[in-house]
């Protein structure tokens, strides 16, 4: 799953890079946590960006079963009422620069940071309900597999605008969903102090100080 990430862009760059005018209050963030607000680009005719709440949940979910969703799995999208809909109508760019995840196998928990080896910014594939979003998930690649799995869909930037078109097909939605290459990633130990959500700074991605190095 993916239950942190970054977006340490500021605005202006976010902008450049999306093509959308800033949302009101946007700022470069570093431990994005779920149910905080986040930049979030979708097309309403226009693509146009907005600060909507982590952890999706659709006007209909009503009652204590009805609990926002940070992250949708990929394979089920057009099975579960609760993301279908917006998989169909209502799908978004999620930008980042990266995200974190606190490996599920062997003895070593230090959190790993995922980014792009260029470290340019990107966008998960994400769905929208009015005010509210969630990132979606899929199979890891090789990296990523060695520490959890399930990873983000990341989109390769010319697929971005496919992404949000009403018109594209679902079957060729369903292909723009799978695991980005290991290669063009790169991965890092952290410091934990990423479990606090009061922490929001830029050092939280450097490598942590007695890290091994990941080596692949």
């Amino acid at each position: 799953m993916c239950s942190r990430y970054t977006v340490g862009a500021d605005p202006k760059t976010l902008t450049e890079r999306f093509g959308a005018f800033p949302a009101p209050g946007l700022k470069p963030r570093f431990n994005m946590a779920p149910s905080q607000e986040a930049p979030v680009l979708f097309a309403a005719p226009e693509r146009r960006m907005a600060l909507l709440k982590w952890g999706l949940l659709p006007a209909w979910a009503k009652g204590p079963q009805a609990k926002p969703q940070i992250n949708a799995r990929a394979e089920t999208l057009l099975d579960k009422p609760f993301f279908r809909e917006a998989f169909r109508w209502r799908r978004a760019l999620i930008p980042a620069d990266g995200w974190y995840e606190w490996p599920k196998k062997g003895a070593d928990k230090a959190p790993r940071y995922f980014s792009l080896q260029t470290g340019e910014l990107f966008a998960f594939a994400g769905l929208w309900e009015p005010g509210n979003f969630t990132v979606i998930t899929v199979a890891p690649n090789p990296v990523v597999a060695r520490f959890h799995d399930r990873m983000p869909a990341m989109l390769p930037r010319d697929a971005e605008a496919e992404w949000l078109d009403p018109k594209t097909p679902i079957d060729r939605l369903q292909e723009l969903l799978r695991p980005y290459p290991s290669g063009l990633l790169a991965v890092r130990a952290v410091s934990p102090r990423i479990g606090s959500t009061a922490v929001d700074e830029p050092s939280l991605r450097d490598i942590a100080a007695n890290a091994q190095g990941d080596l692949f």
